[in-house]
């Protein structure tokens, strides 16, 4: 019953947050209809008001709401520019419970007292999000092991979350009629369901530990299955510093753009060769330890992952070897057969895409170097903009999502050099590697 109340509170708390956006924006669209038009300052105010105040309400909120506006400030192709900046500064960082609060969950799953399961377990987690929470411990037989445990009423909260989201969406489309704002809102009701699948989540860490074993000074922790179980994930430890600090990096004589090199390959590799990449590599995700050029990189957290199916895989390596090379006919051909685009698209967009192409191809070295993802961002909604029928499939949404953290990790490493210029011929090696590799397989 307790449970039940704490949902319908939840649910009236948003739904009354979200009513005042709905009316805002169906103020101006009944002026459109009527042939009052509004102008675009009146739009701007409207777009930032409103994405103000999801923001507030997510950030007061927490749980599920955080997880929605950050897939919301990804969505170039559908929200507009104030609410993807506002979005973007979302933040999954909250207080940790008690361990009074974690030690009965972790005794249900484990079934018996973590204190006897384990030689030690510190009470106080080391990190927690909005679905969970991190523990060290060391296992009887030596072994240091991170212990991933989820929130006992996470599960309850995003239902009550996307349960919203679904009766919303249907509602705000009337303003965009010509984007399935409600196939959006499925994707990313899928994904965030597969990130309360702790199971899904040890999986696919083993595969990729096993990926990129191969890596020289990239460090994938190992899933220890005896302690893993559909609410807990127990991996190795491995004890670093948070990749954006720059003053350990100096203390230690790391090479910085090393370092980067390292981080590119590791997901480059994951994206090109192997089909299979973690989508969310913000700075708390991202450690490194050691001295000089021994220095190695661990990547963390593999609930937001991504298996491109094979086909989709051949097309996007085959629009991104197109775009390293300037190709923008087969840059084309690729984007609609990814079904970004209509061929009936192409003769309008093939323009923008090539002054798009132009801005970014024919830049000095100090304008490469002084480059910014956020205003790349912006500057692709534009071309988005000008083009009808646009939907980029959400694979392409975390592809993009990922490169976009990766260079904000980058800013914050060097903010004097650009990270998509060390990436480069990394990723032409990767993308060649691959190919190579279809070249070869049997048909």
């Amino acid at each position: 019953m307790r449970s039940f109340f704490l949902a319908v509170g939840r649910g009236t708390r948003v739904a009354s947050a979200l009513f005042p956006i709905y009316f805002a924006y169906l103020y101006l669209w009944l002026r459109m209809k009527l042939r009052i038009p509004a102008r675009r300052k009146a739009w701007s105010r409207v777009h930032q008001w409103s994405a103000d105040r999801f923001y507030r309400l997510a950030v007061r909120m927490r749980g599920g709401l955080i997880k929605i506006g950050q897939l919301i400030s990804v969505r170039v192709d559908v929200a507009p520019v104030e609410w993807t900046r506002t979005l973007s500064k979302l933040q999954d960082k909250v207080d940790p419970l008690p361990w009074s609060d974690v030690e009965g969950r972790l005794r249900q799953e484990l079934g018996a007292p973590p204190d006897e399961v384990f030689a030690s377990i510190e009470h106080h987690a080391r990190n927690a999000a909005s679905f969970g929470q991190v523990h060290r411990a060391r296992t009887k037989d030596g072994q240091d092991v991170a212990l991933k445990i989820k929130y006992a009423d996470v599960e309850r909260q995003l239902a009550v979350d996307l349960g919203l989201m679904r009766r919303v969406v249907p509602a705000f489309n009337i303003f965009v009629p010509k984007i399935g704002l409600e196939v959006i809102a499925e994707e990313m009701s899928k994904a965030l369901t597969a990130e309360l699948d702790y199971e899904q989540e040890a999986r696919f860490t083993q595969r990729i530990h096993d990926n990129l074993s191969g890596l020289p000074n990239v460090t994938i922790p190992r899933v220890l299955p005896e302690y893993t179980t559909r609410n807990i994930i127990c991996t190795t430890w491995f004890e670093g510093h948070k990749i954006t600090d720059r003053k350990k990096v100096q203390e230690l004589g790391v090479d910085i753009h090393e370092l980067m090199r390292r981080i590119i390959h590791a997901f480059t590799h994951m994206v090109f060769v192997d089909g299979v990449f973690q989508s969310d590599p913000h700075p708390g995700n991202i450690l490194f330890r050691g001295d000089g050029e021994r220095a190695e990189v661990c990547v963390l957290d593999f609930y937001q992952v991504k298996e491109l199916p094979a086909a989709f895989q051949d097309k996007m390596l085959t629009a991104s070897f197109a775009y390293m090379v300037r190709d923008v006919d087969g840059f084309m051909r690729a984007v609609v057969d990814m079904g970004v685009m209509s061929e009936s698209d192409m003769a309008h967009a093939k323009p923008l895409i090539v002054e798009f192409f132009d801005k970014y191809f024919e830049m000095s070295p100090a304008e490469a170097r002084t480059l910014d993802f956020d205003k790349i961002k912006v500057d692709v909604q534009g071309v988005v903009g000008k083009i009808e029928n646009v939907t980029i499939p959400q694979d392409i949404i975390l592809y993009g999502r990922m490169f976009g953290l990766l260079a904000g990790v980058f800013t914050a490493l060097d903010d004097k050099i650009n990270g998509l210029v060390l990436a480069q011929p990394i990723i032409m090696e990767c993308l060649m590697k691959s190919k190579m590799a279809k070249m070869m397989a049997p048909a």
